[in-house]
């Protein structure tokens, strides 16, 4: 008798905190000791393990639809988020070893660079042309922005 009107007691009171809090869910799981546990999580955030519970008709239901792959279902959303998380920084990996190789590519160019701009100001020494002292001018800004 003690238990059941424990019980009633209980889910008037997750009636009540649900009608209040607008449609907030309650999960319902057995414990290791056979008692059912009631929140508003699941238990270790395992839908698997765990029951979405009615308050106003009392019934619980099954969060997920059994999964083919056993692993899957078995897997808590911790588990979950470490393979994601896993899986990201292996992307990162990635990506960082693409970026070393684009700045070694730019380093490369900008030495090329470099070393063109430097050829052509000596080039612009010998010349005996009338704009002479331009391309000078010229070569001297290149070799500046290039080889900086």
């Amino acid at each position: 008798m003690r238990h059941k009107i424990l019980k009633m007691s209980l889910a008037m009171v997750l009636m009540g905190s649900t009608l209040i809090a607008g449609a907030v869910e309650v999960y319902t799981w057995r414990d290791n000791k056979g008692v059912n546990e009631y929140s508003d999580t699941p238990v270790n955030l395992s839908p698997a393990k765990t029951q979405r519970f009615n308050v106003r008709t009392q019934v619980a239901t099954p969060m997920a639809a059994p999964q083919p792959n056993a692993e899957a279902s078995s897997d808590s959303l911790t588990e979950q988020q470490a393979k994601l998380n896993r899986k990201i920084e292996e992307q990162n990996k990635l990506t960082d070893e693409r970026n070393k190789k684009i700045e070694e590519q730019n380093k490369k160019n900008r030495e090329a660079a470099c070393k063109t701009s430097k050829m052509n100001r000596q080039m612009a020494d010998s010349l005996r042309t009338n704009n002479r002292d331009a391309l000078i001018k010229r070569y001297d800004e290149d070799v500046r922005v290039n080889c900086k």
